[in-house]
């Protein structure tokens, strides 16, 4: 089931916008420069909580065409740009915890969905060279650092299908090798290469 209702309405409930983090601004521009994110940071008014959200503005960069505009529950805002069959993609997530959001930019479509638990916080984002697979690197809340690899042919439906649980954690995605070897970084700074 798909909660990322839930969490657009809690959201919205503890919104106030005059509790904007100073100095949180910042505008980021897709690697081709014709997306930008404007993203600002907001202190959420949930009582005992120490809880911050995220609004995202999606906008197509020549013009200044308004795309997309949505909240990500945490202060920071974690995501990748990908292309696949010249399709363009911001990754992230509007639910840190357990969410995926994948906005096809190419044809102004956003897809999210959260099973609302503490699911993987994804940090960072891979597309393998035949744009089939995607390695994701994050944690779970608390938890070590580990990679999951998802099925990325139908990228826009949700939630995507985990290809490979890698058993092994400590580790950071560099790049892939193939489509069935990534290079990776250990904690300590070894570089090894792990097949899947």
């Amino acid at each position: 089931m798909n909660y990322i209702d839930t969490i657009r309405a809690e959201i919205k409930q503890y919104f106030n916008p005059d509790n904007a983090i100073d100095n949180s601004n910042e505008t980021i521009f897709s690697p081709n420069n014709k997306y930008r994110v404007d993203k600002k940071s907001f202190k959420q008014e949930k009582p005992d909580c120490n809880w911050e959200c995220t609004k995202v503005e999606i906008y197509q960069n020549e013009n200044s065409t308004h795309l997309f505009s949505f909240f990500v529950n945490e202060g920071t805002f974690f995501h990748s740009w990908v292309t696949k069959n010249n399709i363009e993609y911001l990754l992230c997530a509007e639910d840190l915890c357990g969410g995926q959001t994948v906005i096809d930019l190419t044809n102004k479509v956003m897809s999210s969905y959260t099973t609302n638990d503490d699911g993987l916080i994804w940090t960072k984002h891979l597309l393998s060279p035949n744009e089939d697979l995607l390695a994701v690197f994050g944690c779970g809340w608390g938890s070590a650092f580990f990679v999951t690899v998802y099925h990325f042919d139908k990228p826009m439906d949700l939630p995507l299908k985990i290809a490979y649980e890698p058993t092994w954690t400590g580790y950071d995605i560099i790049e892939w090798i193939d489509n069935k070897t990534l290079r990776v970084e250990k904690s300590e700074g070894q570089i090894e290469t792990l097949q899947l």
